[in-house]
């Protein structure tokens, strides 16, 4: 196969629209993580209770839960009108959302200053992170998608799937080296604030970039032919339930794994394990390096022996991973953390790089955009928003992590079953509708 240079049937080169799609995915996750850090570190005792830690960071984690209660709703809302209107106004609209909400709370005033006006002003602004971020994973992976070389798609799609690992590298570095360069009291009294208002930088740069990238070529081939769905999301949960339910039960297990070592594992290192923040936060970054390259694995993997099979390698690998975690950080050693938690990341990585274009392949491109959103945020609520607060429940309750994992590892397990039963499932819409044309899932029955 020659090397595509540009997407087909658009004048968009290939390396510009994964630029545009990797660099805005990465800036809307560094909005999105940068808060999550905090949460660990900082938020409990600044916006909620000084007196209790223990209870200012079950609260923090709490408001932490809202912005993923959004992201189903910000998915439905930006897959309306990305499957009526276009992929690429969704993908401007869905980095200014979360850009000016991450601004804003950099400049929130804390409880010390105005009381509980504080905690209310940061779960709004929390929750309309999460509908950013709910219209954000939809979008650019449809656009990349529908751009990319078919033979191409799983490393394309891995491509955007790092953005995310940059975003949580750069909010994990960047809230690092405040604690390495600040004092405490300096991160309480305003180093806190200096990471979300970052963000305006970032999101400056980020729509520059959106700016010079074209419309889906398929989407505008669809809009040629056909009116779009008056209702995406109506016409999505009436023909294609089955498989929603489906995409939430193949991610649930990956977003809980990837938001217990981001933020419950930080919180566990500070403040059951006794080390230092910057440590901590310096241990998710390693980890979230290896994150990085096994995404890319993952996605070459899909290329090679299929989607199915390789998100299924992908969920063998993080039922293995918590265990991994949990136990290194309970000896308290920082040279062993540092050293295992890159191979932790690379462990729950490789079915994140594998999923692009497996769930690409899961709904036609008439609601797309909103199909896969639902799926995939959905399950980013059930998975990823409330397993730290499940996490610290359980090890509050049992006095033990092993509770934690054996709980990821039932989710994995259902992780496993609904892949295999995706090619099924694919198969019973087809009869039901031929028309609902979609590509086929490699490595599959189908």
């Amino acid at each position: 196969m020659t090397r595509q240079l540009a997407s087909p049937g658009s004048r968009t080169p290939m390396a510009r629209l994964t630029a545009a799609t990797v660099v805005g995915n990465a800036i809307e996750f560094y909005d999105f993580n940068v808060y999550g850090t905090l949460t660990a570190v900082v938020f409990g005792r600044l916006f909620f209770s000084a007196e209790d830690p223990v209870l200012g960071t079950f609260l923090a984690f709490t408001t932490f839960a809202v912005g993923f209660l959004a992201r189903p709703i910000g998915g439905i809302v930006f897959g309306h009108f990305g499957d009526r209107i276009g992929r690429k106004p969704m993908l401007v609209a869905s980095l200014l959302t979360m850009g000016i909400a991450t601004m804003l709370m950099g400049l929130l005033p804390t409880y010390a200053q105005v009381g509980a006006l504080a905690p209310v002003l940061l779960v709004l602004l929390r929750f309309v992170q999460g509908l950013g971020i709910g219209g954000e994973w939809g979008g650019a992976i449809t656009l990349m998608m529908e751009s990319a070389p078919e033979r191409r798609r799983g490393i394309f799609g891995s491509a955007v799937q790092t953005g995310s690992g940059l975003g949580i590298m750069l909010s994990t570095g960047v809230v690092t080296l405040l604690f390495v360069l600040l004092t405490p009291e300096q991160i309480d009294a305003w180093g806190w604030r200096i990471p979300l208002l970052f963000s305006v930088v970032l999101v400056a740069v980020g729509l520059i970039i959106r700016s010079k990238i074209e419309e889906s070529p398929a989407f505008r081939e669809r809009e040629a032919v056909a009116a779009p769905p008056r209702v995406p999301v109506f016409e999505t949960l009436r023909k294609h339930w089955r498989m929603v339910l489906v995409a939430i039960g193949m991610y649930i297990s990956v977003a809980a794994f990837g938001f217990t070592q981001g933020v419950f594992f930080v919180s566990y290192l500070v403040n059951q394990m006794q080390i230092a923040p910057a440590t901590a936060t310096l241990a998710n970054l390693v980890a979230a390096a290896g994150y990085l390259l096994a995404t890319l694995l993952g996605g070459w993997l899909s290329d090679r022996i299929g989607r199915t099979r390789a998100y299924l390698v992908g969920a063998v690998l993080i039922l293995i991973a918590p265990f991994l975690m949990f136990g290194i950080g309970a000896t308290g050693s920082v040279p062993l953390i540092l050293a295992v938690m890159p191979v932790v990341g690379a462990l729950g990585g490789v079915a994140y790089g594998a999923q692009a274009a497996l769930f690409f392949e899961l709904f036609p491109a008439r609601v797309r955009y909103t199909g896969i959103s639902l799926g995939f945020q959905i399950a980013a609520v059930l998975g990823g928003g409330l397993t730290p607060l499940i996490a610290a429940s359980l090890t509050e309750a049992t006095g033990t992590t092993t509770s934690v994992s054996i709980y990821l590892g039932a989710l994995t397990a259902l992780m496993i079953v609904c892949t295999l039963v995706a090619p099924r499932v694919i198969r019973r819409e087809a009869a039901h509708e031929p028309s609902a044309v979609r590509e086929p899932v490699e490595g599959s029955a189908v």
